[in-house]
């Protein structure tokens, strides 16, 4: 948070010092806020020269700390989610040491008890009010302030912001799929992953690594049950600073290993599905590894319909590779924004390359004419993120899309902020 005000040089509304969980941390806020309040111009020198001039450099760690503040940092469209995260830890730490202090002076004895429950009634009133942050139907922002923007894009089967359902019998490949997916939303974006693993030991996800060409840290984190701590629900407050922090792609392996109760329970699996919605709020994308159901009625997924109806996006995995990775065919079978029609991989040498659906490798044309399709209205950049995410080449994206254009068979649009250009094929609409 620190790092994006001094970037930033703004401080949030109604964020106090308070609520930050080190002194060094709430020293620094307070020269910042200090600073704001004479009109004066915050970046990581003014501020360390502040701090210099108050006598507390030193306790701050100076201007080294005050620069690595912002190494790695995220863009943060909506600051507020994050601000919220912040207040509520704080919270949360007031209510733990408010509560040991009352259990210390109830034990005591020697304090009145009416002083004590007076103390407990103030603590939890004065917390009460910052938990609900809307007092009236019209204090609630418009679309536009909670940083709602036209569907992104992390690579054209993940939407940013969604929740994604990978489908399919044990050994399918959604699991290496969901991996691969990671790795080049990395190398071709700087979006990072995070794996919450319930289901693979240490060895399994080490070899799949491998076998990508890849390996674990800052651009894919997996948490395991080889770890001290089991991996944690979705909504946990540590995944949560990290969706807001990063809108990066948080990957759950699987519902079944995560659910606590029966999947054919309504009102169990939509209470998880409403975890996995929490953390697509803050801008992440939320991938979620189901098994298929038995019936053919369920051949999609296993359990309750609330499960289709609570996610944006499903893909049914089907694995063509008579017991290795070898084709896969994604089928849609919920489609509320992205492909909407069936996706193939050829897998080869760690590398999952777009192929026709019907086993037929597509020509180069081919495959940047369905990217353009399932993303009616995206702009250049975008599309040419997706063309080098497929290993097709950016200048061959972009000169394509130019020739097509030329020809009619593409149309441009301006687009509604300043210098956005949009395209789509000729003949769609994108409403």
């Amino acid at each position: 948070m620190l790092g994006h005000i001094i970037l930033d040089g703004n401080v949030p509304d109604g964020l106090s010092e308070g609520e930050f969980s080190t002194e060094r941390d709430r020293r620094i806020f307070r020269r910042i806020c200090a600073m704001k309040a004479r009109g004066e111009a915050v970046d990581a020198v003014t501020v360390a020269e502040e701090l210099k001039r108050c006598g507390e450099s030193e306790v701050c760690d100076g201007l080294s700390y005050l620069i690595s503040l912002d190494e790695g940092l995220p863009r943060l469209p909506n600051i507020d989610s994050y601000v919220q995260i912040l207040r509520k830890n704080s919270q949360r730490r007031r209510i733990i040491f408010g509560a040991e202090n009352l259990k210390l002076r109830a034990a005591d004895g020697s304090d009145n008890l009416d002083e004590i429950i007076t103390a407990g009634a103030e603590l939890f009133g004065s917390i009460a009010p910052s938990l609900q942050p809307y007092r009236s139907i019209d204090d609630l922002p418009v679309l536009a302030e909670c940083g709602a923007t036209d569907i992104e894009y992390i690579r054209p089967e993940l939407p940013r912001g969604a929740v994604v359902a990978l489908t399919g019998d044990a050994g399918s490949g959604k699991s290496t799929l969901a991996t691969a997916w990671a790795r080049d939303a990395w190398r071709t974006k700087g979006v990072p992953s995070l794996f919450l693993d319930r289901e693979n030991p240490a060895s399994v996800i080490a070899d799949r690594l491998a076998r990508l060409g890849t390996e674990d840290g800052p651009g894919l984190r997996f948490w395991g049950g080889w770890l001290p701590e089991e991996a944690p629900q979705p909504d946990a407050a540590i995944v949560r600073q990290w969706a807001a922090e990063h809108r990066g792609i948080a990957v759950v392996d699987s519902f079944s290993a995560f659910l606590a109760g029966d999947q054919n329970d309504a009102t169990v699996c939509r209470a998880f599905m409403h975890r996995l919605r929490r953390i697509a709020d803050t801008g992440s994308t939320v991938v979620v590894l189901h098994h298929s159901g038995k019936g053919e009625s369920s051949a999609d997924y296993r359990g309750s319909s609330d499960f289709k109806a609570a996610i944006d996006v499903g893909y049914h995995v089907s694995n063509f590779g008579s017991g290795r990775l070898e084709r896969m065919l994604l089928r849609p079978f919920k489609a509320r924004m992205g492909a909407d029609g069936e996706i193939s991989y050829e897998y080869a040498d760690g590398q999952f390359i777009c192929g026709a659906g019907n086993g037929a490798r597509e020509t180069v044309s081919e495959q940047l004419t369905a990217i353009l399709r399932q993303n009616p209205g995206i702009t250049g950049r975008q599309f040419e993120d997706f063309v080098a995410a497929a290993g097709l080449g950016r200048n061959r994206g972009r000169a394509w899309l130019s020739d097509g254009v030329l020809s009619g068979a593409i149309v441009r649009k301006s687009g509604k902020t300043k210098n956005a250009v949009h395209y789509q094929l000729a003949g769609l609409s994108n409403d």
